[in-house]
């Protein structure tokens, strides 16, 4: 590490003149929806979203359902997912050194051609091993990708747009993340896993889009030699970094908890929908009133899979509309609504979500308590992520956001193992509800402790009159 390292209040303050502008510009004009439209780079990168989300959205449901029909195992499917989450652990680290020193525009780039080409070859795999290989590959290109776009945006956008800027991204990501599951499962339905050439498709039409923009890199000394003892040097810089801003460490704390909540519940649900839902595993076999016949029915159970398939895509979607929702109110309303309410509302309500599976809700309950609670996520989505913008300076921003992936996908890895483990030991529904009362539980700690979220109304500039 330079000897000359500004400690993080040092850095977050070394701008502290231009920061006192734009926040004193901002308190006498709101900021509108219409300034963001203008910003032509912004306008572009928002469009080439479009498709990788697109092509995600589609990739999320699709792999799902195509290891589950594959294995019909809830521990191959987690643990799927859990190989498509390692790289954030390996990779996205060493991608953030890279996104503080070399070209933020280049690497978004061969991330989305490496991952449509992974894609790809989906459609030719049905060894659970192939697919895990090819779930790490696009684990390790994503990893990749999310450093520089994430950031990238407040140097595109500036921070007195950067909220309604991210609203907007996510309104387009929630959109697609609505549009995506309803198309994903007839699709899948209909092609099976020709599904995955829609993904890649979207991949390579994002990468194309992503040339013509113009994309700022951070500002770093060109002319110094790139080797392993700067990659460490700049690893341990991002880390101290984290460690000593204040509400960095509060927010990484508040993730880590959600991520093992949500982590151990959320795999769960497609298997609710079939095994508890439907009872597709009791339903095999046919009973006369002469004797039991053990006679498997598969024809019988695929009909079910395939209806709690469907179901499983709409419950996504009305989720993922509920988060627009929120989302846009809160970019609109976020003076009125206040980031402590946004943070508080969002947390109850996940977890309320994944405890209301103790009473084995139908469909349309389902649908009813996701809407609500992706109506407030989205509010807590946007009030933490520009919590987050606004107290990581953009010379270290890269690294911030790698090693915080990286160690909350820690928590996710191990969490994913474990869920379908303890799915089929303790049952689908002991798994989710024991989740909500864990995220019940540490969301009340962390409101004692920060005092209800008192340093969501802190200023950067002011950090140090933050109190532990």
């Amino acid at each position: 590490m330079d000897d000359d390292y500004d400690p993080p209040e040092k850095i977050v303050g070394s701008s502290v003149d231009s920061k006192s502008k734009v926040l004193d510009e901002a308190s006498h004009k709101e900021p509108t929806y219409g300034e963001v439209f203008k910003n032509k780079n912004f306008m572009k990168l928002l469009s080439g979203q479009f498709f990788s989300n697109f092509g995600d959205a589609v990739f999320r449901i699709a792999i799902q359902l195509y290891v589950y029909e594959i294995t019909l195992s809830i521990t191959s499917m987690t643990l799927i997912l859990a190989a498509q989450t390692i790289p954030w652990i390996i990779i996205g680290p060493i991608a953030g050194v890279f996104a503080d020193r070399i070209s933020r525009k280049a690497l978004m780039i061969g991330a989305d051609i490496v991952r449509g080409l992974a894609v790809l070859t989906l459609p030719f795999i049905s060894n659970i091993y192939g697919i895990a290989a090819i779930a790490f590959i696009l684990g390790a290109a994503s990893a990749t990708f999310v450093a520089p776009r994430s950031a990238a945006i407040p140097e595109i956008t500036g921070m007195r747009l950067y909220v309604k800027a991210i609203s907007l991204s996510q309104l387009v990501f929630q959109t697609l993340a609505v549009i995506g599951p309803l198309f994903a499962a007839p699709l899948y339905i209909v092609f099976k896993a020709s599904t995955f050439w829609i993904t890649s498709g979207c991949f390579f039409v994002s990468a194309l889009i992503l040339v013509i923009i113009d994309i700022p890199s951070a500002s770093r000394d060109k002319n110094e030699l790139l080797t392993f003892k700067t990659v460490l040097s700049d690893f341990k810089e991002g880390v101290v970094f984290l460690l000593k801003n204040k509400i960095v460490r509060l927010l990484i704390l508040m993730f880590t908890f959600l991520i093992i909540g949500t982590a151990f519940a959320g795999p769960l649900l497609l298997p609710y929908l079939y095994e508890i839902r439907f009872n597709a595993i009791a339903i095999q076999y046919f009973n006369t009133p002469e004797n039991t016949f053990r006679i498997f029915n598969p024809l019988f159970r695929n009909g079910l899979k395939d209806l709690a398939d469907i179901e499983y895509g709409y419950i996504g979607a009305v989720i993922a509309l509920g988060s627009i929702i929120g989302t846009l109110s809160f970019g609109a309303l976020e003076k009125i609504i206040g980031r402590p309410i946004a943070i508080f509302l969002g947390s109850v309500a996940i977890a309320g979500y994944y405890f209301s599976f103790l009473f084995q809700p139908g469909f349309f309950a389902i649908l009813i308590i996701g809407f609500v609670m992706g109506v407030l996520n989205g509010m807590f989505s946007l009030a933490i992520n520009a919590l987050f913008a606004e107290n990581v300076p953009n010379e270290v921003r890269g690294r911030a956001y790698s090693v915080v992936n990286a160690y909350i996908q820690v928590f996710t890895v191990i969490c994913f193992s474990l869920s379908g483990i303890t799915a089929d030991t303790i049952g689908v529904v002991i798994t989710m509800t024991g989740s909500g009362i864990f995220l019940l539980i540490t969301t009340t700690l962390i409101v004692i402790y920060t005092k209800f979220y008192r340093f969501a109304n802190v200023n950067p500039q002011n950090l140090n009159n933050v109190s532990k």
